[in-house]
């Protein structure tokens, strides 16, 4: 297989080191290689959280770093929509980027000192790195759908399992749900429903 690396990025308690590790699991039962790092450290101060996962054939992962190089990722997930444009120097002209589309106003906002920019032009800065650029807002499909917002992590991963052409299967991912998140039946609807979402 040739390398696929995805780009997740949010704020934190967002669930972007979570997502990773699903992706990250799903390749280890598959007997993919995968590598990958997390930037946290500002988590509890909603801060921005990246994880990175880099999937790669056996036998080169003396090879592979765990971060995604600029114009890297095949696949950005953002759970936030100023989140994307931030790390857009990881897109190509390729990548498939999944935001959702649920501002998080941040705290220099909140206190005036900056303008959060409209969501029309952020989406269309994206575009300028990439035409796959697909929003959707997940927080309200998860509330409408489930009565919480536990479901958007999987909400997110059935569409980015539709959408992406990524290398592990969506049989892998909902395994790697059930050993991870309570109640398996709820997030296997919310995946479904992501894959749905996608397909339409």
């Amino acid at each position: 297989m040739t390398r696929y690396d995805i780009l997740i990025c949010g704020i934190g308690g967002q669930g972007a080191i979570s997502l990773g590790t699903v992706l990250k699991l799903a390749a280890i039962r598959e007997g993919i290689g995968v590598a990958g790092a997390e930037r946290r450290g500002g988590a509890q101060r909603e801060g921005v959280v990246t994880s990175n996962v880099r999937y790669y054939a056996a036998g080169e992962g003396a090879a592979v770093s765990g971060l995604i190089p600029s114009g890297g990722a095949q696949m950005m997930i953002s759970m936030e929509p100023l989140e994307a444009l931030r790390q857009a120097r990881y897109l190509n002209e390729g990548s498939v980027v999944i935001v959702n589309d649920f501002p998080l106003t941040p705290v220099h906002v909140r206190i005036g000192e900056y303008a959060y920019p409209a969501r029309e032009e952020i989406y269309s800065r994206l575009k300028q790195f990439t035409p796959r650029v697909h929003a959707f807002n997940i927080d309200e499909l998860s509330i409408g759908n489930f009565n919480s917002l536990r479901q958007v992590n999987t909400i997110s991963l059935g569409i980015a399992s539709a959408l992406g052409g990524m290398p592990v299967s969506a049989a892998s991912l909902l395994a790697v749900i059930r050993d991870q998140f309570p109640d398996f039946e709820t997030n296997r609807r919310a995946f479904e429903l992501g894959v749905k979402i996608a397909a339409s």
